[in-house]
Formats: C-alpha cells, sequence, structure tokens
C-alpha cells in the first residue's frame, strides 16, 4: 500500500484544533468499530493533545463505545508513571480516568523494567499480540497521534537518530539529545509502525514550531531530514496546524 497524501488543516487556535480532533478521533473509531470491531489508537505526549483527550470526555463521553478502545502510545519516557514528565501520566488525568475503557486495554510502555532497552522489547511484544486479536500477523494501528517539535522530531524520532533507519522493529530504545527537554532515555515507535498505520494526525501549536513547520509543509529535499517529514501513513496522514504554527504561509500539501 503506498502512502497517501498529505491533507492539511490550519486553525485559529488551539481550542479549534483540539475541537477538530476530538471530532477527527470520534469519527475514525466508529469507522474501525463498523469495519473491524475494534479501535486501536496510539496516543501523543506532550502538552498540545491534552486539551483533545479532555473534550473526548468532555463532549463524547457517552457516545463512544469505550469497551472495543485498544489504547497505545506513541512514545515515552523512561520515567516513572507517576513523574511528571510521563506521557501516560498526562493521558491518564486528561482522558483515561475518565473513559470507562477496559483497564485491559489499556496498553502504556513499560517503565519499570531493568533497562529502556528491555522497555523496548517488552513493548514491541506488547504491539504485535495486540495488534494481532487473534490473527497470525499484526494488524496496522487504525489511528496514531502525533507532534512537532522545534527541531523536527516526532514520537521520540530525532533528527539524526539511527533509530530512523529501522525496518523491521516497531518499537526501539533512543536517547533524547541533550537539547531536548526532558532529556531522558524513551521508548519510541518507528517509522515502519508509523508508516503501516490506518490514519496518522499531527496536533501542532505554537510559534516555536513554525520554522520547521513550514519547511516540511513546503516540501522539498532538505525538508526530508526531519524526522516528522518522514512520516506517510499507509492510509491517511492528516496535520492539524494552529495558526502561529505555519504563520501566512499557504502549505504544500
Amino acid at each position: 500500500m503506498t502512502a497517501s497524501a498529505r491533507e492539511v488543516r490550519v486553525f485559529p487556535d488551539l481550542e479549534a484544533l483540539s475541537d477538530a480532533a476530538a471530532e477527527i478521533i470520534v469519527k475514525l473509531a466508529r469507522e474501525s468499530l463498523q469495519a473491524r470491531g475494534r479501535f486501536s489508537v496510539a496516543l501523543a505526549g506532550g502538552n498540545t493533545p491534552k486539551r483533545t483527550y479532555q473534550l473526548l470526555v468532555e463532549r463524547y463521553r457517552d457516545e463512544i463505545d469505550w469497551s472495543r478502545w485498544q489504547v497505545l502510545f506513541g512514545d515515552e519516557r523512561f520515567v516513572p508513571n507517576d513523574d511528571n514528565r510521563s506521557n501516560y501520566r498526562m493521558a491518564r488525568e486528561a482522558l483515561l480516568a475518565a473513559a470507562p475503557i477496559p483497564a485491559g486495554h489499556v496498553h502504556p510502555i513499560p517503565t519499570d523494567t531493568p533497562t529502556v532497552g528491555d522497555a523496548a522489547d517488552a513493548y514491541e511484544r506488547t504491539l504485535r499480540h495486540v495488534l494481532a486479536a487473534g490473527d497470525t500477523q499484526p494488524s496496522a494501528i487504525d489511528l496514531v497521534l502525533l507532534g512537532v517539535g522545534p527541531d523536527g522530531h516526532t514520537a521520540s524520532l530525532f533528527p539524526g537518530s539511527p533509530v530512523l533507519a529501522e525496518r523491521t522493529q516497531w518499537a526501539r530504545a533512543v536517547e533524547a539529545p541533550t537539547t531536548v527537554q526532558p532529556s531522558v532515555s524513551r521508548v519510541t515507535l518507528t517509522l515502519p509502525c508509523l508508516n503501516g498505520a490506518r490514519n496518522v494526525v499531527f496536533l501542532i501549536a505554537g510559534n516555536d514550531k513554525r520554522p520547521v513547520v513550514v519547511e516540511i509543509l513546503e516540501g522539498g529535499e532538505a525538508a526530508q531530514r526531519y524526522p516528522a517529514a518522514m512520516v506517510r501513513a499507509a492510509g491517511r496522514t492528516v496535520w492539524l496546524v494552529e495558526q502561529s504554527a505555519i504563520g501566512t504561509r499557504e502549505p504544500n500539501t
């Protein structure tokens, strides 16, 4: 299956972006449940998706069949899951604590293993088990939510990282550059996993992202040095961008 074209939508502020993102998630969840009987979603960390998660339970809690969701994570810092830097903690507080998803359907990246490499290996097994769902071959993730950092990283795929060359494994351990905070070891989904997804939705806000976002969306060979530009889902790729992150430039899609 070839990668899809990139769709770009621009919003005046984070609230409008979050509202649109929540609508998309609900729509894709319904379509996935109808087509395959379940909905697998990999959540993004960071500040931008938090409002989207809150809206899912504030506006749609009673409309969603949470019992058939399978919740995964795009990346995680190797810190305890009650640490302020934990992506799982943010998702739990904004979404998971209020959404009636069965506990066994939420799959955090483990951070209580002896090493970050052990955590990545464990999550590789989790991904393939959850997505196989009784079949012999794992299926694609229905929806992956991603962000973009000011350096062009996405999930925990950083520019120049050896993990960008991964072609078979779906989860790998990485070291964050010292220029990225928090600069702690992480586990990330890899490009083979992200690009195999049925849908990828980027949520991007903040004027500190503008130089990178504009360069990626304008295209060109130079933009391909950014990991975020390397993500093109096998199905649909949508960039939801807050106005300050793109300025007045019209993106090429």
